[in-house]
């Protein structure tokens, strides 16, 4: 190739499209309009909870509240508590807001737990492990995300009642987890293909068994994946209704159930109602705002390859 041929690379003969200012402000303004519509539900339910029922029910929808009421608050905290003299418990027995919330987090953790422990170790034994069958079996997994949590409702219902398994914790935890298995198997493959099957040869040579690869090699791997799956759970039971309130009783019921009963069958104070909406969504707010990046790292460490 000659001499003159060859060309060196000249910036000035590159240009970098810019953005109309117009465009460029029409698009701020779209990002706010946006941002406001997202935030207005948190917004309305906020001053929701902090209203009397006049102002709720049509005086004063979605303004300020004209007197931030939050003794709000403090009733639904004394919801299914014995107050006044003589004492009278109100609502369900054993169903206070401190009870209900404390039965979701037990119920919730545990069945987190089985969830991912069990879609852990069935996705190693799919993945990692050659045996005749395994395809079929995993098949077989894939088909619980087509099924729908509540389709099963009866079934379950039944079964737990001949094995006297109803009014427990242990009737919301596994229904819960199983039905959380199939999704978090589907997320756990992805990432442990990723995982290159050398290093299950080198623990080997050094060693280790199938167990000791697994706890020592993979498990610390699938952090990632297992973290998403966690934030999925959550968010999945923490919210569930129809399982907590037909499969457990009064010492039983979760958060959900308890906002549900704050609604009475004749008069209701929807300023209660708010404030306990605003108590058992907080939770997943926070869940959010301090997760939500884990959960966007962890898709993108499970998309790319390499």
């Amino acid at each position: 190739m000659a001499k003159n041929e060859i060309t060196a690379f000249n910036p000035e003969l590159y240009t970098v499209k810019k953005t109309n200012k117009f465009v460029k402000a029409l698009i701020y303004v779209g990002l706010v309009v946006w941002l406001l519509i997202d935030l207005f539900p948190i917004y309305y339910l906020l001053t929701f909870s902090l209203k009397d029922k006049s102002e709720i029910t049509g005086q004063n929808v979605i303004g300020l509240p004209r007197k931030w009421l939050w003794e709000n608050y403090t009733r639904v905290f004394n919801m299914g508590k014995k107050t006044g003299n003589p004492p009278v418990k109100h609502f369900f027995a054993n169903g206070s807001l401190e009870k209900c919330f404390s039965n979701s987090v037990f119920v919730v953790t545990l069945a987190i737990a089985l969830a991912l422990i069990a879609a852990l170790m069935a996705t190693y034994a799919i993945t990692r492990i050659v045996w005749k069958g395994r395809k079929t079996l995993n098949s077989i997994f894939m088909l619980g995300i087509t099924i729908p949590m509540h389709v099963a409702l009866y079934p379950i219902y039944s079964t737990l009642s001949k094995i006297h398994m109803l009014k427990s914790y242990t009737a919301l935890i596994i229904p819960y987890a199983a039905f959380s298995v199939s999704m978090a198997i589907l997320v756990c493959t992805g990432f442990m293909n990723d995982i290159p099957t050398e290093l299950d040869e080198s623990a080997c040579i050094d060693g280790c068994g199938l167990w000791g690869t697994f706890f020592h090699i993979i498990v610390p791997l699938m952090k990632p994946a297992l973290a998403t799956m966690g934030i999925y759970i959550f968010l999945q039971c923490w919210n569930e209704f129809m399982f907590a309130s037909v499969f457990s009783d009064e010492a039983h019921y979760t958060l959900p159930v308890f906002v549900a009963n704050l609604k009475g069958a004749n008069i209701t104070d929807w300023g209660i109602v708010g404030a306990g909406l605003v108590l058992a969504t907080l939770p997943m707010l926070l869940v959010y705002v301090f997760m939500s990046r884990r959960i966007q790292e962890s898709f993108m460490v499970g998309a790319v390859k390499g």
